[in-house]
Order: C-alpha cells, then structure tokens, then sequence
C-alpha cells in the first residue's frame, strides 16, 4: 500500500502537502466528470430509455446533475489559495520574498508539458481518426496552445473545450503577484480586506452582466470569476492566522460542512443572481473550513483514494472529455434496459475506471515527472544543453 501511495501521491515538500487540499480537488474533479459524463451519455442514448432522471427540484438527481460543473469553480478557489500564500507570506509574515522569473518558470515546467501533450495528441485524433482537415484545425490547435481560444473564437475550443477553464487559470497566474501588490500592500490589513471584498463584489456584478449579456469569450475571463479565487485568497489568509483553530475538529463542523456542500448547489443557478452568487461563494468558503474542522469530513478527504485521485486532477481534467466522447459512442451497443438512471450508473461505472486507468498511466508517465521543479535542468544536463557544476 505505501509503495502504491508513494507511486501516486503527487511529489512536493512534504512540509507543503495539505491532503484536505487533494481532498477537495477529488470533490472538485468527480463533480465535473459526472457533470460531463451525463451530458454525453444523455445526447447519446437518451431518445432510446425512458427518461426517469429529472430536474423538479432537489430531490431529484437530474437537478443535482446539472449543477456538477460548479467543481470548477471549487478549482478556482483551490488555485486562489495555492497561489496566494507565498505572496500572503512575503508581504505580511516576513516570508521569503516571491522571485517573479522562479514564480513564472515554475508554473510553466509544472504544467505545460501535459497540456502540450495532451492538446497534441488530441489534434492528431481530430485529423488523423475523425478525418478533420488539418489546416482549420491548426488555427484553434494555437490558440489553444496560448490560452486565447475563448477570448479569440468566442467559443470552446474544438481540440478540447474544457480547457476554457485552463485560461482563466492561466489569466490568475499572471494577475496574483500585480493583485498581491494591489491587495496586501497595506500596513492596514482593514484595508485589504475591503479592496478583496470589493474586488469579489464587483466580480459577481460584472460575471452577472456577462451572462444576461451573453458576452462568453469575456465570460471565461479571470474579471468574470475574480470572485472564486478571492474565496481561496481568503481562505489562504485564515490558514496562515488560524491553523491550530482549523485542525481542531468538531463533530459540528461535519454537519456545517454537509449544509455548505448543499448550499453550493443550491445558490449555483442562476448565475447571473447577485445574491445567490455571493451565498455560492460562502459556501465554498465554509466548505474549505469543514474540510480542516469536519471529523468524518476530514477523514473522507485525507483518505489516500480521496487524496490520491485529487492530486491526479489536471491530469483527469485533459483527458476526461475526449476519452467519454469516444467511450459513449459504443453506449448503444451496452443498453441494459428502459431506465436511463440504471444505465447512467452502470455505463459511468466502466467508463470512470477507463479513465482512471489511463489517467493513472498518463499521471505517472507525463505530469508527475514535471512536479520536480528541476526537471528541465537535468534533463537540459544529460542532453549537455547546460554545463554540470564544478564542485
């Protein structure tokens, strides 16, 4: 089991792993995969079963499943806090100070590696297995590569639409050392806390006015979900000041944590409502605190399958989409029944673990390789592209 763990676990300063944090990317990750698994089995199969997935309310399942993308706004605010503590560090804790060129290599020999794997390979299945011509594709292919193609197309991209979410991401890299200054460069910490709560304000209004707007290449900017990386800045904050507050747990916290995991759901749609936008964001919020307080919730997310599945989450993000558009094709071939809730958990059963399969394949082989921060200097080494050191 340790060596299982060990090949898994996502390799980092043993002083910086937060498994909560992997915890609540798992819950970030499978709401997704749900989210994107339903809608593509239901195109597919859906005029063939008897509709008994609906979406009258909260009890039932269909209404739950149509709100399972919010795991990428849980993603945002995850981000937000990962992101925000070396600067939160630097500029009121007397941390070490952030070396912006260290910062920005780190991000990209991190994370550009498998997206530029992953988003070619997928090129060569739109051209060379569904018979898509080259030269369109190669246009959406860079923009893609660049993180512009929703900003460019107004539009998902056609290699891999789900990475609409990676340009936000890509946006709030570049923006949080220039936020950092914005925010935290008060002695005043009452006036940091006002800007962030302004900023997080203004953001929901601005996110709201898109959608009524229908404006989506400005949508899926960082101004429009500015407010989900504040939750975990926040977050980030009372972390660093309230540690020991958060590893004591209490039984109450679970049920808290059960009722913020609800109200997520419940204040998610519509998005364009001020008020509802805002109780979606405190619910992240007090999610992340029963992930630390919670007793049972704790232990669920420091579980290693729970941590261990959410720290393969960027890998289980690139591939996910593309890999259960080709798997429900086959979908008609394994119909069991009239009922499209049986065939939904049956079909989700094979299809999750092909994924996880390949996922784990590509996680080992590819990602985790690129969580040594010095892999491209060995390598650059062994090629003889960079001079060993004399001792």
């Amino acid at each position: 089991m340790n060596k299982f763990i060990t090949l898994f676990q996502r390799s980092t300063n043993t002083k910086n792993f937060i498994p909560e944090i992997d915890g609540l990317r798992f819950i970030a990750i499978i709401t997704v995969v749900i989210f994107h698994f339903h809608f593509l089995l239901l195109k597919e199969i859906g005029p063939q079963v008897s509709m008994d997935v609906h979406e009258l309310g909260i009890t039932s399942l269909g209404w739950w499943l149509v709100r399972m993308d919010l795991g990428v706004k849980v993603f945002f605010g995850i981000s937000g806090f990962i992101l925000s503590i070396p600067f939160l560090k630097q500029f009121w804790f007397q941390g070490r100070k952030v070396i912006l060129k260290e910062y920005f290599t780190r991000r990209l020999t991190r994370l550009e590696p498998p997206f530029i794997v992953a988003i070619t390979g997928f090129l060569l299945v739109h051209w060379l297995i569904l018979g898509e011509e080259l030269g369109g594709l190669l246009p959406h292919f860079a923009a893609t590569l660049l993180y512009v193609h929703t900003l460019v197309y107004n539009a998902y991209s056609i290699i891999l639409p789900v990475t609409w979410s990676l340009e936000t991401e890509v946006q709030f890299y570049i923006a949080i050392p220039f936020l950092a200054i914005l925010i935290l460069g008060y002695k005043d910490r009452r006036i940091s806390l006002g800007l962030g709560i302004l900023l997080l304000l203004s953001s929901i209004l601005f996110r709201g006015f898109l959608l009524r707007e229908g404006i989506y290449g400005m949508m899926a900017s960082l101004p429009g979900f500015l407010s989900y990386f504040l939750v975990g800045i926040f977050f980030a904050y009372l972390f660093l000041t309230k540690e020991k507050w958060l590893r004591r747990k209490n039984l109450w916290w679970d049920f808290i944590g059960l009722l913020a995991f609800v109200g997520m759901f419940w204040f998610y749609k519509p998005q364009e409502d001020f008020t509802k936008q805002l109780f979606f964001n405190l619910s992240i919020f007090i999610l992340f605190c029963s992930a630390f307080k919670g007793v049972w919730i704790n232990a669920f997310l420091i579980s290693p399958v729970v941590y261990l599945i959410g720290g393969m989450c960027y890998t289980i993000y690139l591939l996910h989409l593309p890999l259960f558009g080709l798997f429900v094709r086959f979908s008609d071939n394994f119909i069991l029944g009239d009922s499209y809730f049986a065939n939904l958990c049956l079909q989700f059963a094979f299809g999750f673990t092909l994924l996880m399969v390949i996922s784990a394949m590509f996680y080992v082989v590819i990602e985790k390789p690129c969580m040594d921060k010095n892999w491209h200097l060995n390598l650059g080494r062994r090629l003889g592209l960079i001079q060993q050191e004399k001792l």
